[in-house]
């Protein structure tokens, strides 16, 4: 990252896409019968990010038709995130809509056995890399402190309140960077990642059982194509380049 200058400025006061706030986030999980993660320090390990431990809450839910309210695990965790919810969405709500989807930021010091070489070459969905920032330029943007090394954890994405953000900024990113995080989000959500050569290769004998064109172009130009295939299991889908022609309207 040398030479290349930090991708953060001081937040603006409409609360914005890309914006990082430190706040509360959580999951809401059922009282038994759950995996163990995320949560517990020792649940981390290369797939699943640590955040720090969580603060644990018992949330006793009324269900229609059932005598006994259920109860739920609130875990509840404080720390970065960043805001991914788009800026004409925060702009155009009603003016009672409190809802805000954010994502967990991670940091290199409490997940320090991640996939990081990956995450820092963009390599890995699900995950925005965020450069660290020294204390001498944070305090040019008002920020107390060095930034670490991060990544924004898309997978574990919630929704909360933009009163619990908004008052809590400490920095944003760079309008040309909110780019950056779009692309992600739209590879996390849908397109996902490249297939190598050797996952294409384990695939042959499959049956292709549907095959639907998307939006999302390429260099050629071409449409990405998800082909889903079906083996003696479950079936598998991979994202691949069809260098086909359109169907040919017939003239009327």
């Amino acid at each position: 990252m040398t030479g290349t200058p930090p991708p953060y400025a001081r937040p603006v006061r409409k609360l914005r896409q890309g914006d990082i706030a430190l706040c509360e986030f959580h999951q809401l999980r059922a009282r038994s019968g759950e995996l163990r993660g995320p949560g517990p320090a020792e649940t981390a390990n290369e797939d699943l990010p640590y955040f720090g431990e969580p603060q644990i809450f018992e949330v006793p839910v009324s269900v229609p038709g059932q005598d006994r309210p259920t109860v739920r695990e609130l875990r509840l965790w404080f720390g970065y995130v960043m805001v991914l919810h788009q800026s004409c969405e925060l702009d155009y709500a009603d003016a009672q809509d409190s809802r805000l989807i954010v994502a967990p930021i991670v940091s290199i010091g409490l997940w320090p056995n991640g996939p990081w070489e990956l995450i820092r070459r963009g390599s890995l969905p699900g995950f925005l890399y965020l450069p660290p920032l020294d204390a001498s330029l944070g305090a040019e943007l008002g920020f107390e402190g060095p930034w670490p090394e991060s990544a924004v954890a898309m997978a574990s994405a919630t929704q909360v309140s933009r009163g619990v953000v908004q008052p809590n900024r400490k920095l944003a990113l760079v309008s040309h960077r909110i780019i950056a995080l779009q692309e992600a989000l739209v590879r996390f959500m849908s397109v996902r990642g490249w297939a190598s050569i050797d996952d294409v290769e384990a695939l042959r004998g499959l049956r292709i059982i549907d095959a639907q064109e998307t939006p999302e172009m390429v260099a050629g130009p071409a449409r990405l194509t998800k082909v889903v295939l079906q083996g003696d299991g479950d079936s598998e889908e991979v994202t691949v380049v069809c260098g086909v022609r359109p169907a040919r309207r017939r003239a009327a």
